[in-house]
């Protein structure tokens, strides 16, 4: 074979290759933008306490987090321990033991971390400011729904190192 048909050999070989290559790209799905601007990948981790520090993850599913989650007590731990739901969904602590929990957000003891107040100011009666992460008070029952993207740790007050994370997306 002469130089100029190998040359063309070539050429067909690449041109076939770069046709199956654009072809398998334009069938591939997107990839997901995990995204520097979505606030919804930026979150934070929290101690047994509650409290924060910045940078955890929060994953890639934005959008398929569900509306609403249950997590219940036993007296000495929340199960799951960590839930995600959409921004303005609901979860419901549910105490399975009897032992009247006390759901407060982090940190132990002020629960300041979702609205900025102290569990004081908050828990005062008369309080008509925003919504506090925190169910002021015992009780067999608590629900909240959560309108801030973020990873919020809380814990029963009056144990604190019951304590768990919900994931806002």
């Amino acid at each position: 074979m002469s130089k100029t048909a190998w040359i063309w050999v070539v050429v067909a070989i690449i041109l076939i290759g770069g046709v199956f290559w654009w072809i398998s790209q334009a069938s591939a799905p997107a990839p997901v933008d995990q995204g520097a601007s979505s606030s919804a990948t930026q979150g934070s981790n929290t101690d047994q306490n509650g409290a924060a520090s910045v940078g955890a993850n929060v994953g890639a599913n934005v959008g398929l987090a569900p509306m609403s989650a249950t997590v219940t007590y036993d007296g000495s731990s929340f199960s799951p321990a960590s839930v995600t739901i959409a921004k303005g969904g609901t979860v419901n602590f549910v105490d399975s033991a009897g032992s009247s929990m006390w759901v407060a957000s982090g940190q132990h003891p002020t629960h300041t971390t979702y609205d900025g107040t102290s569990e004081s100011v908050h828990c005062a009666a008369g309080y008509s400011g925003a919504a506090p992460f925190d169910q002021c008070g015992t009780g067999a029952s608590y629900s909240f729904t959560f309108t801030k993207v973020e990873t919020w740790g809380y814990h029963d007050h009056r144990n604190a190192s019951a304590h768990g994370t919900v994931i806002v997306q």
